[in-house]
């Protein structure tokens, strides 16, 4: 593809997705817990396996345009939506990491919090060097509360969760426990009236 047909391609779904995937993150906003407006733009990998990515230094999300075109095209804007609120929870993770780092109050226990700073500062990416799926990504926890939060959003929102991804682990050794964090979630949502 040349650098011109990608911009054709990218300014007419830049046009298309744009309002869907501000929508969505306006109509997710209040589940999140965060504080500052979302910052969000599209990227680009050739991977499409890669919905989105967090940058923690700017607190922006970067969601793949390809992937997105993708979802679009098979019908699946839910998969934008779980992802995007996937990315919002690190967000999230990113802001009480920065609260307890200045000493001011998370209302999260300090064992997870530091566990999410161990994993920041040991980040194990979803695709290896060799462009393989990483299964250690999925053991983070702060990718499995991601995972475990987005779902429960997508699954209190009546969404369709059964034609979510979910990663193998979660969803065969650790199903128990997703399960629990899962409804733990949709309890306080439901709790709070969301």
């Amino acid at each position: 593809m040349t650098t011109e047909e990608f911009k054709k391609i990218y300014d007419e779904y830049n046009k298309i997705l744009s309002p869907i995937i501000t929508r969505m993150i306006n109509d997710n906003f209040k589940f999140c817990q965060i504080d500052e407006k979302i910052k969000w733009s599209f990227g680009f990998d050739d991977n499409i396996g890669i919905m989105g990515t967090h940058d923690k230094k700017s607190n922006e999300i970067h969601m793949n345009i390809l992937s997105c075109i993708h979802a679009r095209k098979m019908g699946r804007l839910f998969d934008i939506e779980y992802f995007i609120i996937h990315e919002m929870r690190h967000i999230f993770q990113n802001n009480i990491i920065k609260r307890f780092i200045a000493h001011e109050k998370t209302g999260v226990d300090v064992e997870i919090i530091e566990k999410w700073i161990y994993e920041q500062d040991h980040y194990k990416s979803a695709v290896s060097s060799n462009g393989e799926e990483n299964p250690e990504y999925f053991k983070q926890d702060i990718e499995f509360d991601a995972y475990a939060f987005s779902y429960a959003v997508m699954k209190y929102n009546n969404k369709e969760v059964e034609k979510l991804w979910v990663p193998s682990l979660y969803m065969k050794e650790w199903k128990k426990y997703f399960q629990e964090t899962v409804d733990y979630w949709t309890n306080i949502f439901e709790k709070e009236n969301l």
